[in-house]
Formats: structure tokens, C-alpha cells, sequence
């Protein structure tokens, strides 16, 4: 198997080329550290598997899954990275990648994901997969209603049972019972866990 490294970090080329240089199905490595040393070499060589840094340079590496996949269509890419947030893994996804690894991934995880995609499947390291599924879930599209979001804020902001009551001139029963519905429509069983999924979901501001 031919593989290239592209990447503009010499230090991530040189260990990741001696990593996977360990993996015995794996003859030829060629590495790019820029994009005109990448096109440059896939104009000479037929590569079975490209590792793409999603931020490669000056260029965008979601923007460059496109070009190798129109160009060189038997060719799986698989981004390389050291971004673990949901936007950047969602849009990589949507963009074409075939796998995602971050840069703290290991040996173990390379050879599967290699192996993976080249049998036609996608991998995504697990970190990666419990940031992007975490996202999933907790985007999950939840009513509440605008008194909810109201009282929400307001614990988001560390008012009291009792401070609630007094500036939405109700009863703290009242707060209680808004607050248990949040709570079952959120699906979390106390107010921490509350607090930190409507952040996460972008329910509140913090």
C-alpha cells in the first residue's frame, strides 16, 4: 500500500511516517508538507490512502477532501488533526473524509482506522466519537416554553429558589414545578446536570 502524509508540522511527518512505517502492509510513504509538494506527488504516484491535516497551511483541508476525492476517487483520505470540537468534526464529516484521527492518537488506533477505511468503512477515533455523538445527542431538538426558559436562565445564573419566585412574582412551588418539567424535558436528574446541557445545547448564555 502507498500512503502520503500531508501535513505542514515536520514533527507530525516525521512521527507519523515512522509509525506507520511500522505496519507491515504499508511499502511506500511519501510526505508533503505543503500543498503544491501534495499535488506535485499525487500527479506522480497512485496513493491508496492520503492522511489530510484539516488545516493545511494556508488551505483548508475540507475544501482539499473534495478535490482528492473528484480527482482520485479510489483513493481514501483521512483527516489528520489536532481539532476535537463538534463544528470542526461535523463539517470534516459532511465534507467527505473517510476516517478522522486527532494527532494524540496512537499506534493501535491508526493501524484499526487504516484498515477500517480501506475496506470501504468509516472510522472516527474515540474521542472523536464521544465529542461528535455527545453533540448529537444534545442537540436533540427540545420545546420549552418561554416561562421554562425564563426560569432556566435564571438558575443558569445562580438565582435561588426563592430570588425566582420573588421576581417572577409567583410561589417557589411554582419555580419547583417548572423546574421538575425542565428537568424531564432536558432528561438530567439534578440542577447541575440542567445547567451544563442548556449550555451545551445553546439553550442559555452563559
Amino acid at each position: 500500500m502507498k500512503v502520503i502524509l500531508a501535513d505542514d508540522h515536520y514533527l507530525v511527518l516525521d512521527g507519523l511516517k515512522l509509525l506507520i512505517s511500522t505496519l507491515g502492509y504499508v511499502n511506500s510513504i511519501s510526505i508533503a508538507s505543503n500543498y503544491f509538494e501534495m499535488t506535485e506527488l499525487l500527479k506522480a504516484n497512485e496513493f491508496q490512502l492520503a492522511f489530510l491535516d484539516i488545516h493545511f497551511g494556508k488551505h483548508d483541508g475540507r475544501v482539499i477532501v473534495k478535490e482528492l476525492k473528484s480527482n482520485y476517487p479510489n483513493m481514501k483520505v483521512m483527516a489528520l488533526t489536532s481539532y476535537s470540537d463538534s463544528a470542526t468534526i461535523k463539517t470534516a464529516i459532511n465534507a467527505g473524509f473517510d476516517g478522522y484521527l486527532l494527532k494524540i492518537d496512537g499506534r493501535e488506533q491508526i493501524d484499526i482506522a487504516i484498515q477500517c477505511v480501506m475496506k470501504g468503512e468509516k472510522y472516527f477515533s474515540r474521542k472523536v466519537q464521544q465529542v461528535y455523538f455527545e453533540h448529537s445527542i444534545n442537540t436533540k431538538k427540545i420545546e420549552l416554553t418561554e416561562r421554562e426558559k425564563e426560569i432556566l436562565n435564571l438558575i443558569v445564573a445562580e438565582k435561588t429558589t426563592k430570588e425566582i419566585a420573588n421576581t417572577l412574582c409567583v410561589s417557589e412551588k411554582t419555580i419547583e414545578a417548572h423546574r421538575g418539567n425542565i428537568m424531564l424535558k432536558l432528561e438530567v436528574r439534578n440542577i447541575a446536570g440542567m445547567v451544563r446541557k442548556a449550555v451545551l445545547m445553546g439553550i442559555v448564555n452563559v
